[in-house]
């Protein structure tokens, strides 16, 4: 009777009212259950069932000394004028060396990681530094690759990168007359033909479907239904949906003219519109506020808060934020945490002041264990504090677990 609509925490599991029903979600087993009364016997069923014991995987230290990931920055030039580019993209043309590629991944390597995997990023165009993709991925084998490019890529080095079986994901904000806005050549000349053409030719060549990058702002929010269908008929497989941050360039007083993120209650039913779409035509939806909804724990949002991901910039600098990528951004003494010797390796003196740490506002809070304090660049940009999630960033989490639990429900 104490549980209300206003969903708690009662153990591992999330517990809420919805009209005369009551639902539950371990996050232990990942089970959900919905209650139409109480009594003794419903209560052991659930006990049974594993509902209101701990969480089973609480982590509360940062920083692993054996990292899973290691992601390079391999550039900061870039192809693209992007309006809202988080990381401002072509401040210079300074790329990541072969030498300091090779004592990246060898360091990284020394760790003896499980599964290796290498991320190649950048703070603008991974690609344009083609030769040190080129040497990295032909010299180390038995190493997973992962590729996120804006899609303006030469369809010969495409072709190179599919034959080497590098993962690739690609960045498109929908039809012609979005993408062209808000993520133009730096001639000015249109992006979307060449993006599309890239995406027809993975498909074709890898048989496989392409996973896209899709940011959204309050004009484009206005549009998902068009963008959804725009994906489908290019045979997108996932979708990656992000609200628009004003970090970046998008923090600069021209860009926050044209530019504003959609709203909470925006956002929710737009994400609840493509889930729905994803459900109808067999496409999966990522966000990521959500990648942790079925592995809670009490860590750091991201993987190089935590130390699971060791990110090296251009220049060999370790930064433990993939949008903080060198000094030209203004919170860089924040987030810089070192610098490539002769060992690679994060510790918890290293992350010390960064670490996420729960304050009063979400020490109770049902979503702790997913939310993770969300992203600690954006905290900071938005709150002044690393540990104080926004308010918006809140709001979403609030509202859109309980309609995730009740969607699971649903489809069983």
């Amino acid at each position: 009777d104490e549980i209300g609509e206003i969903p708690q925490l009662i153990g591992n599991s999330i517990a809420f009212r919805d009209g005369d029903s009551f639902f539950l979600y371990s996050q232990n087993n990942k089970k959900v259950a919905k209650v139409s009364s109480w009594n003794k016997e419903v209560l052991d069923q659930l006990q049974k069932g594993g509902f209101f014991d701990a969480l089973a995987n609480q982590i509360t230290q940062c920083g692993i000394n054996k990292a899973s990931n290691l992601m390079l920055l391999l550039g900061r030039d870039c192809y693209m004028a992007c309006k809202y580019c988080s990381v401002n993209a072509g401040v210079s043309n300074k790329n990541m060396s072969v030498e300091l590629a090779d004592k990246a991944i060898g360091l990284y390597l020394d760790t003896s990681p499980a599964h290796p995997r290498i991320t190649l990023f950048s703070g603008g165009e991974p690609t344009i530094n083609a030769s040190v993709i080129k040497h990295v991925v032909d010299k180390y084998k038995g190493v997973s690759w992962i590729l996120t490019t804006s899609g303006v890529v030469s369809r010969l080095f495409l072709e190179w990168l599919i034959e080497k079986n590098v993962t690739i994901g690609f960045s498109l904000d929908g039809p012609p007359h979005i993408q062209n806005f808000l993520r133009p050549l730096r001639n000015g000349m249109p992006s979307s033909k060449i993006v599309e053409n890239n995406i027809r030719a993975w498909r074709k060549k890898t048989g496989k479907h392409a996973t896209v990058r899709t940011t959204i702002t309050s004009d484009t929010i206005l549009l998902i239904d068009e963008i959804l269908d725009y994906f489908d008929k290019l045979d997108i497989g996932t979708v990656h949906l992000e609200m628009l941050s004003h970090i970046g360039r998008a923090a600069s007083t021209d860009a926050k003219l044209i530019l504003q993120p959609p709203t909470s209650q925006e956002w929710i039913a737009g994400v609840v519109k493509a889930l729905n779409w994803g459900e109808k035509r067999g496409k999966r939806i990522k966000i990521g506020a959500l990648n942790y909804f079925f592995n809670p724990q009490l860590s750091s949002y991201c993987g190089p808060m935590g130390g699971q991901t060791i990110v090296v910039n251009h220049e060999g600098f370790l930064t433990s934020c993939s949008e903080v990528v060198d000094e030209t951004n203004g919170y860089w003494s924040v987030f810089m945490i070192g610098k490539i010797n002769q060992v690679l390796k994060i510790n918890k003196e290293d992350l010390g002041s960064q670490y996420w740490k729960y304050g009063k506002a979400c020490e109770n809070c049902f979503t702790k264990y997913i939310c993770r304090g969300g992203c600690a660049h954006k905290n900071l940009i938005k709150t002044g504090n690393i540990s104080e999630p926004d308010q918006q960033y809140c709001q979403f989490m609030k509202s859109i677990i309980p309609i995730l639990i009740m969607r699971i429900f649903a489809n069983k």
